[in-house]
């Protein structure tokens, strides 16, 4: 990789000339621009694991797949096997076939052929991107419609937050259906930390993170500007990106940015070091002075929609947003000549782009020690950003957490090495692997999510592809002169934002970033076309046969894509279509044809699944056909095959052998359930009710062994529960436990109950005293106090002010309690 090729290819020439003439290259570009523009509007196409995200998804499987179509014409026309660039349009293959070979033994087929099928997408974009760009006109509008499109992600949040949701959402609805919503959801969302703003994103992270990503590329494009106009109209946005990222609250965002500002001044020139940080601080001046208001006009129009007051708030963000503009473009004209004089006179030494990053380094650090001590500059800032500010620390919940989710990841990774988990293989086996019982299918942390579902052999290929991406582009960039380093460094910039900051989110499980992560690759691929590729001598015989070897097998691919696009998006049409069907109370035959219908296109998803279980078993419970009863059955017996650490599996199963009291069955079920799940309390509480059962039945028959065997599980399960608890207390101060896990009355009564049959009247009273409350108005709340007293009474101690809350509840529990010490168990 190292050889230069001995000129442009005639691959190169082609492009450069021809393709603004070429109907493929125009449908390419037509297709990629509305896509880019529709997207950001389905929520980012955020992969949630779930029905209610797949049909965005699989629509753009089908945008994808015909791109994939026109782009496998277009290289039976243009592709040579010449230079580097065309050895990247094979390699990038690899990636998806990682998620393959994964799927064979994914912890989900569901997730893992999503995830799948995703990639495809990616690589899809990836070499459009290449070839695209590698025209002029061609990477302009590439560029531009990323800009233009955050342009109008940032115009529609702020219409969000300064309460002007009627054009809003004639916005949104240009791209996507609100159904029904009065506005687009949690544009504005509400936490335990405030109103955060999130925008087309619904997580206010992830949105920083893009602003970050827009902010630099929005630098970028004011100082390649050649018009006052040009600079003036990008200007114009500064304000308005940084308020929203102020407004995201995001800690992570504020740790990140100074980051990615670090890496980027390395690749710009010393005047336009200068220049972008003297813009950002004239910026951040205008943000500091105007926040405050925005911030309270914006929190109060989402209780009431006041015209005047968001005409106020209008009013302050145009007139910030106007006065840096003009500043920046007066600075940008007169600024620009001084500077360029001043570095060619005084700064001549190779190293001099370097000397100011290490001054800001210098500088960041003095005004991190300004803002995080008592020096009073935060109180300009509103009370809920002022707060979060404060609250940057290494001990804070969400540093805390996302450690736990690390260390939980590569547990995950040590038992899936090779070829991982499988695409989702996170979502679908995390809580196994978890330290303590919090929620989250994402382990916000991209790299170490990919490794966890592609294993080591799926990291090097997509490690292979980003270093040799990089180290390429970073070579050639150095070398090159002032407009060739402009030509692609947006690309660069939007790379490098998202991918810093997604080591500590899971930004690129939104697919629409990741799509534009993939473009962005492939834009930077797209200069290599000086650099020859590998092991072309050997490929030479072959380089008449190539173009048609590679079109043909992108052809190929392009035809199963559309094909399993199109049965995934007809598959989620029949689901919907079968809610909507039962919803009209039409006959559940037709219900269920329609449900049957949407699994023919994608057998065993999980919701697809549950909806036709639960169908059944209600007419079941109507109408007594047994015959109903072991379809749901059956049915639940085929999926778990394919989804074997799905919780709606397990679940249906243990439910359905305890209504039939089949205990053993059932502890064999909950065994697996408890192994998959160790932090679900509620399968603790079902496995010592089934182990409370088999013991007493043991009991009754006189099987003194059998009896044992599963009361001491049982004890030995309570105790389980009771370590977890202490493990929980040993968690640091600042990290939250996440869902609720203790000994619940359930538990508490079970193993007090069977303590008090073997005669430990002692750890029986230890036990049963977790389940006693204050309320004892339920039955089983009642029945735990009894077994209680009953406990005390047989040491020879009472409580009395417990007894007399218990009678007074339930007058009968005198006798109840009188008649279980007169009860003898044998």
């Amino acid at each position: 990789m190292k050889h230069k090729a001995k000129g442009k290819s005639s691959s190169s020439s082609t492009l450069a000339t021809n393709d603004s003439h070429s109907i493929l290259f125009w449908s390419l570009i037509a297709i990629a621009v509305l896509f880019l523009l529709w997207a950001p509007f389905q929520r980012g196409l955020f992969n949630g694991y779930n029905m209610d995200f797949d049909r965005p998804i699989y629509s753009s499987f089908v945008w994808s797949s015909i791109l994939l179509l026109i782009t496998s014409f277009y290289l039976f026309f243009n592709y040579k096997y010449r230079n580097l660039r065309d050895f990247f349009v094979i390699y990038i293959w690899l990636v998806p076939l990682s998620f393959l070979i994964s799927l064979i033994g994914a912890a989900s087929h569901y997730y893992g052929a999503n995830m799948l099928y995703m990639h495809m997408m990616y690589a899809t974009f990836f070499i459009l991107a290449i070839y695209v760009t590698n025209n002029r006109l061609g990477n302009n509008i590439l560029q531009y419609t990323l800009l233009i499109s955050g342009y109008l992600i940032v115009i529609f949040g702020m219409l969000n937050w300064l309460g002007n949701l009627k054009i809003a959402n004639g916005i949104a609805e240009l791209f996507t259906s609100l159904k029904g919503l009065p506005a687009y959801k949690h544009a504005v969302m509400s936490d335990s930390n405030g109103l955060r703003l999130t925008s087309v994103f619904q997580y206010a992270n992830t949105y920083s993170a893009y602003l970050i990503a827009l902010l630099f590329g929005c630098m970028l494009f004011i100082f390649r500007s050649r018009k006052w106009y040009s600079v003036a109209l990008h200007s114009l946005m500064l304000v308005p990106i940084l308020v929203s990222f102020m407004l995201t609250l995001s800690r992570g965002g504020l740790v990140i940015l100074p980051i990615v500002l670090l890496v980027l001044l390395l690749f710009f020139s010393v005047e336009r070091q200068i220049k972008l940080l003297l813009y950002l601080g004239i910026s951040a001046v205008a943000v500091l002075l105007t926040i405050g208001k925005i911030t309270e006009i914006g929190s109060s129009l989402q209780n009431s929609f006041n015209p005047n007051l968001s005409l106020k708030g209008w009013g302050i963000l145009a007139a910030a947003s106007i006065i840096v503009s003009v500043l920046i473009t007066l600075l940008n004209h007169y600024l620009t000549p001084v500077l360029e004089k001043t570095i060619q006179k005084k700064i001549k030494s190779r190293y001099a782009p370097v000397v100011l990053p290490i001054g800001a380094v210098i500088l960041g650090t003095i005004a991190v020690i300004i803002l995080f001590t008592d020096t009073g500059i935060t109180k300009l800032l509103p009370e809920n950003i002022r707060i979060r500010i404060d609250n940057i620390n290494f001990q804070q919940h969400s540093v805390l957490e996302r450690g736990t989710f690390y260390a939980d990841s590569l547990k995950l990774v040590k038992d899936y090495p090779v070829f991982g988990a499988g695409g989702g293989g996170w979502a679908a086996l995390y809580e196994k692997y978890q330290n303590n019982p919090y929620t989250s299918k994402q382990a916000h942390n991209f790299f170490l999510q990919y490794l966890v579902e592609v294993g080591i052999f799926g990291f090097l290929i997509f490690a292979v592809l980003l270093g040799l991406v990089l180290y390429n582009y970073c070579r050639n960039y150095f070398k090159s002169d002032k407009d060739t380093k402009d030509a692609r460094v947006l690309y660069l910039i939007i790379l490098i934002s998202l991918l810093i900051h997604s080591v500590i989110d899971f930004n690129l499980s939104y697919a629409y970033l990741a799509i534009v992560v993939f473009i962005c690759l492939g834009g930077l691929v797209s200069s290599f076309d000086t650099i020859a590729a590998p092991f072309t001598n050997r490929l030479s015989k072959w380089e008449s046969y190539l173009p048609k070897i590679i079109s043909g097998g992108t052809l190929v691919t392009a035809i199963v894509f559309i094909t399993m696009s199109i049965r995934l998006l007809s598959g989620n049409t029949y689901y919907h279509q079968a809610i909507a069907e039962a919803q009209q109370a039409k006959p559940y035959t037709e219900v269920i044809a329609t449900v049957d219908k949407a699994l023919s296109m994608q057998p065993n998803h999980p919701d697809y699944v549950d909806l036709k279980q639960d169908i059944l078993m209600q007419v079941f419970r109507q109408i007594n056909d047994p015959s109903l009863e072991q379809e749901a059955v059956q049915l639940i017996k085929d999926f778990r095959k394919a989804e074997p650490y799905h919780r709606l599996g397990i679940l249906f199963q243990l439910n359905f052998f305890m209504e039939q009291r089949n205990f053993l069955e059932a502890h064999s079920v909950n065994i697996e359930g408890l192994e998959i799940f160790p932090w679900d309390i509620e399968m603790y509480e079902s496995q010592m009710h089934i182990l409370y059962e088999l013991g007493n039945q043991s009991r009754l028959d006189k099987n003194i062994a059998l009896t044992d065997q599963y009361w001491n599980e049982a004890i030995e399960l309570y105790n389980t529960v009771l370590a977890k608890v202490n493990h929980l207390e040993s968690l640091p101060e600042g990290q939250l436990q996440g869902r609720e896990f203790n000994v619940t009355q359930a538990i508490a009564l079970y193993a007090g109950q069977i303590y008090y049959i073997k005669g430990d009247y002692s750890n029986a009273e230890s036990a049963l005293r977790h389940g006693i409350t204050e309320n004892l108005k339920e039955p089983l709340a009642q029945t735990v106090a009894r077994w209680y007293l009953a406990a005390l009474h047989k040491q020879g101690k009472t409580e009395d002010g417990l007894k007399g809350k218990l009678f007074a509840a339930n007058p009968q529990e005198s006798k109840n309690l009188e008649d279980l010490l007169n009860t003898k168990f044998d």
